[in-house]
């Protein structure tokens, strides 16, 4: 014990602070070019859904009646002689840099062309609709806010209608007839009823369905106890009396 009159002194206790309070690292991407050597990765070319033109008065126009093509001169003619502040001062008509522009042009397009986009997402809802058997989907449309402003209903039969004329659009005769043709090469190919075995088939664009063999985990998907239930022999059916016996 301490003598009578001591004072002790405060000691300091570290308190450990909260798991939420520590601080977490920030995740990082590398930027070294030897991480990134090797192949070219696969890339589509955008296909052009539609344009808009600006006049001279910087009005819009969703079409392309403004567009000025070049037309490059000939390869074995004379060079291009001609002076380029010829009409300058006259013809030449500044952009007032006050106003800001920005997506402005691009969105007004969207918004008038959006059955258009749309055509992309019916190919989607129709093969999640048309196989079981749905009717109608009904599609909600968010503005930049994620509020649902507007609802329309697509009967399922009559989606394809929407990108009929479209040169990059969907045909469904042609999704049918690829998903019979690869319910019947995925039946030709699994002929061994084995609950351990997974037949992996993929697809990368450009190239065809390939198919790769695979054995338990992590592939193997089936719980033991749903094969063990599965696997063993029922029951014979009880028979109902009828009411004439």
């Amino acid at each position: 014990m301490e003598p009578r009159g001591t004072k002790r002194k405060a000691e300091k206790t570290e308190v450990e602070k909260p798991l939420n309070k520590l601080p977490r690292a920030v995740p990082s991407l590398r930027t070294q070019p030897s991480l990134y050597s090797g192949p070219f990765p696969f890339y589509r070319r955008p296909s052009e859904l539609g344009c808009f033109s600006l006049d001279a008065q910087r009005q819009y126009h969703g079409d392309a009646r403004a567009l000025r093509y070049y037309s490059p001169p000939p390869i074995n003619g004379p060079g291009p002689d001609f002076d380029l502040r010829d009409g300058y001062p006259d013809r030449y008509q500044p952009r007032d840099e006050e106003v800001q522009e920005r997506l402005d042009h691009l969105l007004r397009w969207v918004l008038e062309h959006r059955n258009q986009l749309e055509g992309h997402k019916l190919l989607k809802w129709w093969a999640q609709s048309f196989l079981p058997g749905v009717p109608h989907v009904v599609a909600g449309f968010r503005n930049p806010e994620g509020l649902v402003c507007s609802l329309k209903t697509f009967p399922t039969m009559e989606m394809f209608e929407n990108v009929r004329n479209d040169r990059e659009g969907w045909n469904p005769s042609v999704c049918m007839n690829f998903c019979a043709a690869f319910l019947s090469f995925a039946q030709s190919t699994v002929v061994q009823d084995d609950p351990r075995l997974v037949h992996l088939f993929s697809w990368e664009p450009g190239g065809p369905v390939t198919v790769s063999v695979h054995r338990d985990a992590p592939y193997a998907f089936l719980p033991s106890w749903y094969v063990e239930t599965m696997t063993q022999d029922l029951p014979p059916l009880s028979k109902t009396p009828s009411p004439k016996d």
